[in-house]
């Protein structure tokens, strides 16, 4: 990957944050888009989570760091948005969508860039400001959320080429089939679990009768 390349990609980047309909649709019609640069932004938001968990300064903080789990929470963060992603890509395929996996990954990814600013920004004020000031800070990290919300609204509409209307109706739809794939898992887990005890006690109980 050249220079050239690069650039053009982080403009494509900037220009979707800042100009998310046009930004998005320069990503799915002229592929202009880079997953690997997503999942870069991706991976920076699970680090900034971990990061923002243990130094986020103590007005703020309530959070159990001596009980923290680095790993657990890295995975946690990046899971999130996977599974919403896979969730989407299946809704929007029965909802006659014109995004693939790629173009809702990058939309994703991509939507991500002011949160990883805002927490940053937290992480950093957090430890000089007083606590008249956590108002401040707090509103800011708001502006950020409603900051990702409105780039990730504008990018799935701009991919699947739908209305606000349906691409809200889409979101419902996909926070359930969310709900049914962690449900599946788990009970898929769960079952393995079980098989796995069974066969071990089954051998158990063998090598006694045998012995």
């Amino acid at each position: 990957m050249n220079n050239e390349m690069i650039k053009e990609q982080l403009y494509y980047l900037k220009h979707a944050v800042f100009h998310p309909f046009d930004g998005f649709y320069e990503i799915k019609y002229r592929n202009k888009g880079s997953a690997f640069l997503a999942t870069i932004i991706l991976i920076l938001y699970g680090i900034m989570q971990c990061v923002s968990y243990q130094y986020t300064g103590f007005i703020m903080n309530l959070n159990p760091i001596f009980s923290m789990n680095s790993v657990s929470l890295f995975i946690s963060a990046l899971s999130v948005f996977l599974l919403f992603t896979v969730s989407n890509w299946t809704i929007t395929t029965l909802f006659n969508g014109k995004g693939n996996m790629r173009n809702i990954y990058i939309v994703v990814c991509y939507s991500l860039l002011p949160m990883l600013v805002v927490l940053g920004f937290k992480v950093f004020v957090s430890n000089f400001i007083i606590k008249e000031e956590v108002i401040i800070l707090k509103s800011i990290v708001v502006i950020g959320i409603v900051w990702f919300v409105f780039i990730l609204l504008a990018g799935l509409c701009v991919i699947h080429e739908y209305s606000m209307g349906v691409n809200l109706k889409t979101l419902l739809a996909t926070a359930v089939a969310a709900f049914i794939i962690v449900f599946l898992g788990i009970l898929f887990f769960t079952l393995i679990e079980r098989m796995y005890y069974f066969v071990l006690s089954v051998g158990s109980e063998l090598i006694r009768r045998i012995y």
